[in-house]
């Protein structure tokens, strides 16, 4: 570690995602990273041979890459600065990879998620996502894309839910649409935030029960696993 260097403070939400993090990667891939803050303290921690910073934002990036340059000397770390969309990435061939997408909506978590699917004839990596909504539906992404669970949780930051989805090609447990294991009826910040999507469903079935009716039951049912 440079000397110069302090130990990167994570929120609730980015210390989860380190954590979960279950081996060492050839290549991890620190999507959408905004200040880099996930991906400096993944390279400070040695969680992979290289930490690849990728984001739309020119100046942002900019500044990322100055803060890397002065912190994370290239003599002792791997890392690479990419400014473009995640769309236009292309996966390279290595079969021990992460790519990291965290901080956006559903709709763009998909998007990324095809993207990186269809840009290899066999995807070859793992995928650590977090969506800021949109959950049902990014799982649905993620199970027709030929992906198994690793490991699931929810954390909560500034008052609000989220979900983490750690997944692979190799792992062997299937991909529930409304979660499985990351559910703990004895947490009442699960149970909050189990109320607040069965409301939030509800509002939408009626305005588009086609839709949503489905989607409700679903996270009704988990009730039948609450009340064991």
């Amino acid at each position: 570690m440079h000397k110069n260097q302090k130990k990167i403070k994570l929120g609730n939400r980015l210390r989860q995602l380190e954590r979960m993090i279950d081996q060492r990667y050839s290549l991890i891939w620190d999507c959408c990273c905004d200040h880099g803050l996930l991906g400096m303290s993944l390279l400070q921690s040695d969680a992979a041979a290289k930490v690849i910073f990728v984001d739309i934002l020119a100046k942002q990036m900019a500044l990322l890459e100055s803060k890397l340059s002065q912190y994370f000397s290239s003599d002792e770390f791997d890392w690479e600065i990419i400014c473009k969309d995640l769309k236009e990435v292309k996966v390279p061939d290595d079969n021990s990879q992460l790519f990291i997408i965290a901080g956006v909506g559903g709709d763009k978590t998909i998007e990324f998620i095809n993207n990186l699917c269809n840009s290899s004839s066999l995807p070859n990596f793992d995928l650590l996502v977090c969506s800021v909504h949109g959950n049902y539906q990014v799982r649905q992404t993620l199970a027709s894309q030929g992906f198994h669970l690793i490991n699931e949780q929810i954390v909560m930051e500034n008052n609000r839910h989220y979900e983490i989805i750690y997944v692979s090609l190799k792992a062997k447990q299937p991909i529930s649409k409304v979660g499985s294991s990351m559910w703990d009826w004895s947490n009442p910040e699960h149970i909050n935030y189990w109320k607040k999507t069965i409301a939030h469903y509800g509002l939408k079935a009626k305005t588009d029960s086609v839709r949503y009716q489905s989607i409700l039951e679903d996270y009704e049912k988990l009730n039948n696993e609450k009340t064991r």
